[in-house]
């Protein structure tokens, strides 16, 4: 499968938001509603996160969860995504594709596309990230009960991370779906 025919402003913004596609009841418009916006709001308060090193955002739509984060963490806060459509001055307009850089991180989301549309580009990203974070920061992504069965947990252990499963943290997160529960973990770098 090509996937590049989904790495366009058009797919993310603008036809997504029209169809009944994988995951589709889950993205609440990617606002108030949806599971990230949530998270960062209940659980990232509750981690000991680094003061030294970058809060990135590997998809940040358009920003509102990831203001969320801004507010909180300031100018450490950096954003990747295809489009920037509210100009926000922490996203850089980037292919996941072609990240490559070193940047020190403290927290990162893997947010960027999904396995079903996209699984190259979220792989790449989960790897990337995963070579970044500092000791003792943490990483929020899928787990292996993601639609292609990537051993996403293995691939964060092997790189120095422990893995805690979403659904064992003591949160309200009873109007979050069940599989996005447990179908996400949060990692943190030994």
């Amino acid at each position: 499968m090509d996937e590049s025919q989904y790495y366009t402003k058009d797919f993310w913004y603008n036809q997504l938001d029209k169809h009944d596609g994988p995951g589709y009841d889950t993205i609440h418009n990617y606002g108030p509603g949806y599971y990230a916006y949530k998270l960062y709001e209940r659980l990232i308060p509750q981690l000991d996160i680094p003061n030294t090193g970058a809060i990135v955002v590997l998809g940040t739509h358009r920003c509102v969860s990831f203001n969320l984060l801004c507010k909180k963490f300031g100018d450490r806060c950096l954003g990747f995504d295809i489009a920037n459509p509210t100009n926000h001055p922490k996203v850089l307009v980037h292919n996941v594709m072609n990240l490559t850089a070193d940047i020190p991180i403290a927290f990162v989301h893997n947010d960027i596309g999904n396995f079903t549309y996209t699984p190259k580009a979220k792989l790449h990203a989960q790897e990337w990230a995963t070579k970044n974070v500092i000791s003792g920061g943490y990483m929020l992504g899928r787990n292996d009960r993601n639609s292609r069965d990537y051993p996403l947990e293995q691939l964060a252990i092997s790189n120095g991370f422990i893995n805690t499963q979403l659904e064992a943290y003591r949160l309200s997160l009873q109007d979050i779906d069940s599989d996005t529960i447990t179908g996400h973990m949060i990692s943190k770098k030994k």
